[in-house]
């Protein structure tokens, strides 16, 4: 099933970053885009410290896959001309929730870092994206989106009638978009290193593992179908998932 996996690294973008040194690019797949190819089945490992890890492992694959995918859109975007290109910073600030992700505390899984280093010569632009994520996209702290009450004045130098609030908000600077790519893509290939040195053991253990057992291992995760007037989004995933919940839309 790995060996299906689509990579999720910027080799779907395309930004200009060097992935030359990635001797294992990380993996994960969207089963909803792209299903196993025609006459292959798939099979959900059970539960063990090395499938945990794998999962864990590929979880942070999806969020930095979802941060250089969503840094590529908007550069896309800022060549349009129109409300397109006004897109732009709103993908921006979603790559950084993506990225801080992968890091922040979590009930379910452990801090990425607790497994890949940032390394040295990206300290500061690290920081730099998580202070841009907790002071101007999660939270209204900072000067980089200020709003201020002002009026107008006519020709003459008379206020016209009303008080409006302008916004002023300064996107993150295209440099820093690029050297953020390169930082993303660094990881990605260190997870991908991980990712191959479990998925080694795995294998391991489903080559000892007879084909009739191997059948009986359930074939994905238990869905259970809502319809959309009961989604949530409190209720919590296990370590280990086994089941994934489906909300039903009436336009479905």
């Amino acid at each position: 099933m790995a060996r299906a996996a689509r990579a999720a690294t910027v080799e779907r973008t395309g930004l200009e970053v060097n992935r030359m040194g990635a001797n294992h690019p990380a993996r994960h797949t969207d089963t909803m885009s792209n299903p196993p190819p025609i006459g292959l089945s798939t099979r959900l490992l059970p539960d063990s410290s090395d499938s945990r890890l794998f999962v864990e492992l590929s979880s942070y694959a999806a969020d930095l896959g979802e941060a250089i995918s969503a840094l590529e859109l908007a550069r896309q975007v800022r060549g349009h001309d129109g409300a397109l290109r006004d897109a732009s910073p709103y993908l921006v600030d979603f790559a950084a929730v993506a990225y801080c992700r992968t890091f922040f505390p979590s009930k379910v899984r452990k801090p990425m870092t607790d497994y890949v280093a940032i390394p040295e010569k990206h300290q500061d632009l690290h920081a730099l994206i998580t202070a841009y994520r907790n002071r101007r996209v999660a939270h209204s702290q900072s000067q980089l989106s200020s709003t201020f009450a002002v009026i107008a004045i006519d020709e003459g130098g008379s206020p016209r009638h009303g008080v409006f609030g302008m916004t002023a908000s300064q996107e993150l600077p295209a440099e820093v978009i690029t050297q953020w790519a390169v930082l993303i893509t660094t990881l990605l290939e260190s997870v991908g290193d991980l990712q191959h040195d479990v998925e080694a053991r795995l294998n391991a253990t489903i080559a000892a593992t007879s084909t009739q057992e191997i059948h009986e291992w359930p074939v994905g995760p238990a869905i259970s179908e809502k319809f959309a007037t009961d989604f949530t989004a409190r209720d919590s995933r296990g370590r280990y998932p086994a089941t994934w919940a489906m909300f039903w839309s009436t336009a479905d």
